[in-house]
């Protein structure tokens, strides 16, 4: 492992893992370079990149004092954010993925936010970013201020999406190590949040980020899908004994109808999606029926029909997904 650092501690340390995106790199760095908040470090952690982006990575730091670079043979995106997070000297962590890009004001903003509220976190919003168009879900001027057990409600409840990148967190509140596994983020969330006691949540898009083919699930996969409910499971294991229980209970059952939904509308065998539907029954029939009237009329549908027989729940979801619009005919959207 290689290193170029700097020695001057900063207010904000932002994190950049990067592998193999040499298309898009310098347009990521150039965005956090150009950023009217200059007080930061910028720790560029290239995990074993077989393209140009080493190269690019070390331009940029023999331009700019305020960039390190680390070289380290490839070990995934968890380890290599953990290494970067120990390394970080400054009050504020913020991350960044190095084929996105960001606002020129996205770090002056947040941080005025944190400063003005006294949080631990602050958030914006983002922009989905395609070929030809890019789209905001609910973008607005809109700013609040919630206490520990509102912000807790909201990442329950997925309201506070997992995404790190558009996020700066103090440092104190970073209090584990992300998991090495998939959905790391979603995972994470819950115990970098439970240190928070004031996080501002503001709807303005700061954040862009790239829609690319790699990125695109255009058929569910069943172990990908399995995983996200392995990480669903551990943030109700987070909250099982706190006063957030049974909010985190509802929304593992309907997260768990969710995939099992999914899965059964891969092109697997029937026996292969059997053997994951078997292991998502037990955890709907422990703590479903507890909340059964808090879930959606189409929720309850799919929990009675799979707690009923599975083969029907896979014959129906087969159906339901030759009524879905295909994403491949629109593949030219997105980025390579």
């Amino acid at each position: 492992m290689t290193t170029m650092t700097q020695t001057i501690k900063p207010t904000l340390d932002i994190i950049l893992p990067v592998y193999n995106t040499e298309r898009y790199l310098d347009q990521c760095i150039e965005s956090i370079v150009n950023q009217q908040f200059n007080d930061w470090h910028l720790i560029v952690m290239d995990d074993g990149s077989t393209d140009s982006s080493p190269e690019i990575c070390d331009r940029w730091a023999q331009r700019d004092k305020r960039i390190t670079v680390v070289h380290k043979q490839n070990s995934g995106l968890s380890d290599t954010r953990n290494i970067a997070i120990d390394m970080s000297t400054a009050e504020y962590i913020g991350f960044v993925d190095s084929d996105d890009w960001i606002e020129p004001d996205m770090y002056s903003f947040l941080m005025d936010n944190i400063q003005k509220h006294d949080a631990d976190i602050a958030i914006c919003n983002h922009f989905y970013e395609y070929k030809t168009d890019r789209h905001c879900d609910n973008a607005s001027e809109t700013i609040e201020v919630l206490n520990h057990d509102q912000a807790i409600e909201l990442v329950i409840k997925d309201i506070i999406p997992s995404y790190l990148w558009m996020k700066v967190f103090r440092r104190s509140s970073i209090n584990c190590y992300m998991p090495k596994m998939t959905f790391e983020d979603y995972a994470v969330q819950p115990h970098w949040f439970e240190n928070a006691n004031r996080v501002v949540r503001a709807m303005r898009p700061l954040y862009h980020y790239r829609m690319r083919r790699s990125s695109i699930i255009h058929s569910p996969n069943p172990k990908q899908e399995y995983t996200f409910l392995l990480a669903e499971e551990n943030r109700f294991e987070f909250y099982r004994n706190t006063k957030h229980a049974s909010l985190a209970e509802l929304y593992l059952i309907r997260r768990a109808i969710r995939v099992a939904k999914h899965i059964a509308q891969t092109n697997e065998t029937k026996t292969t999606i059997n053997s994951y539907l078997d292991r998502i029954k037990p955890t709907i029939a422990q703590y479903g029926p507890k909340h059964l009237n808090k879930l959606k009329t189409k929720e309850k549908q799919l929990y009675k029909l799979l707690m009923y027989n599975s083969n029907l729940f896979i014959g129906y979801q087969k159906i339901a997904r030759l009524f879905k619009k295909s994403n491949n005919n629109k593949s030219e959207r997105y980025f390579d």
